[in-house]
């Protein structure tokens, strides 16, 4: 009973030194799973492991994007990476999104299974101003001008059709 409640607070306590921008992350990829990617339709092949997870031992599977899905309807097999931004607009008026290292690795992943980035801009990651869905084979910086994101709008609180994905795909921009 005491080693329970030891550990109980040791995970609470963990909890509490969590970074700000890894708490906002995991609230928004709950937010990608239930609205965008909601259990009616897609399966959850695969998801990336937990910042508590990887800070006692970290799994190298966390390279991968953070989720794996397959439609329900179709069958069809894809990963996204969910990426959350409060509205960090540079100078230049681009956003970032991720390090020159994590593109490389989700576009050699996207060459043998397709890769979706959700990027969800907004206040808060669970009450968004924008989502993108972007298809890994279109992107090839580590940011985003705003005239290249419009191309990708998608609407917040609304589950994507499998087809709506392909069609990103296939698509010439």
């Amino acid at each position: 009973m005491v080693g329970g409640l030891f550990r109980g607070l040791k995970a609470f306590a963990a909890e509490l030194r969590k970074p700000k921008s890894f708490v906002q992350g995991e609230a928004f990829e709950d937010y990608v799973r239930e609205k965008i990617f909601p259990k009616t339709s897609y399966c959850l092949v695969n998801k990336a492991h937990t910042y508590l997870q990887n800070s006692r031992d970290y799994v190298e599977s966390s390279h991968k994007p953070d989720f794996e899905f397959r439609c329900r309807d179709t069958g069809y097999v894809f990963h996204v990476e969910a990426k959350y931004r409060r509205g960090a607009w540079g100078v230049d008026g681009t956003i970032a999104w991720c390090r020159p290292d994590q593109l490389q690795r989700y576009r050699a992943l996207d060459r043998k299974e397709p890769v979706f980035l959700c990027l969800g801009i907004g206040r808060k990651p669970t009450r968004l101003k924008d989502i993108y869905i972007i298809p890994m084979n279109k992107i090839y910086t580590t940011d985003f001008h705003d005239s290249f994101l419009e191309q990708y709008a998608f609407c917040p609180d609304k589950a994507v059709r499998s087809g709506f994905l392909m069609w990103l795909r296939m698509r010439q921009c």
